[in-house]
């Protein structure tokens, strides 16, 4: 046997053909048998952090600047009651200062424009004009307006009630104190009133507007001990008003549980005549 191989035609000797991997030939297996390569994995989105929060800041501002705003409004309108209470106090002559109050939010709008919505004054157990009755008072200013210095203002219209307590009439009139004693008389009407002195009888009476300044009582007559009524039966009794407020002309007087009401009204008038 020899090494002898016939060449082939082209002068080469047949070789078998190289199959393996790493032989140096086509493996046409080989494009399956390397690892598929895995995609790459998606970037995670990281939120840039924010610098500040500009809605929440500018709510922060707002609400500190309505704070402030109130407590100026708050602090401008009780500064403006207090001066209409001292000029109310003096211009009537009181003998307290007045409690006044201006309705209407916000004040300061109020003031800018020189109108105030409406202003309620009371005061309570109080004497005017140097007088001895006490009274005590209620009125309501609307469309009040402000003049230029604010010093003073016109009104538009007010309406007030003063309440005048039966003690306190009794005492001013004179009768007797601890002895007779003034009540309202409904049955008989809103003007009755009933003078009573116990065991000694009572009588009655009505009251009646005589002027925009003076209010009269007329007691009726009576019989028997009741015409002993300390003297008063058949009696007439005046009660000077006292100049009330802003004006106020008394237009009506009745009588109640309370004592003499006298109703007033003004128009077109100052808030500190």
């Amino acid at each position: 046997m020899t090494d002898y191989q016939p060449r082939s035609r082209s002068g080469w000797p047949a070789q078998p053909p190289a199959s393996g991997p790493g032989q140096g030939g086509y493996d046409p297996t080989a494009q399956w048998q390397q690892p598929v390569p895995r995609p790459p994995a998606p970037r995670q989105f990281t939120p840039r952090r924010r610098r500040g929060r500009p809605l929440a800041w500018l709510t922060a501002v707002l609400v500190v600047l309505l704070v402030a705003f109130g407590i100026g409004d708050q602090a401008a309108r009780s500064y403006a009651q207090n001066r209409v209470a001292q000029q109310i106090q003096t211009s009537a002559d009181m003998s307290a200062k007045p409690s006044v109050s201006i309705e209407g939010w916000p004040f300061l709008t109020q003031i800018a424009a020189h109108d105030l919505k409406a202003v309620d004054i009371k005061a309570d157990n109080v004497t005017a004009n140097s007088g001895k009755l006490t009274f005590s008072f209620t009125a309501k200013a609307t469309g009040v307006h402000l003049n230029s210095s604010f010093t003073g203002a016109t009104v538009g219209h007010i309406n007030g009630q003063a309440v005048l307590p039966f003690a306190n009439v009794a005492s001013v009139l004179g009768l007797p104190s601890g002895t007779v004693t003034l009540t309202a008389d409904p049955a008989d009407g809103p003007n009755a009133l009933k003078a009573d002195a116990g065991i000694a009888g009572s009588v009655t009476g009505t009251v009646t507007l005589a002027g925009p300044a003076r209010i009269v009582i007329h007691l009726n007559s009576a019989s028997g001990l009741a015409s002993l009524l300390g003297g008063i039966a058949g009696q007439t009794y005046s009660i000077t008003i006292p100049r009330l407020p802003a004006g106020l002309t008394v237009k009506s007087v009745t009588v109640t549980s309370q004592g003499i009401v006298a109703t007033a009204s003004a128009s077109n008038t100052t808030l500190t005549e």
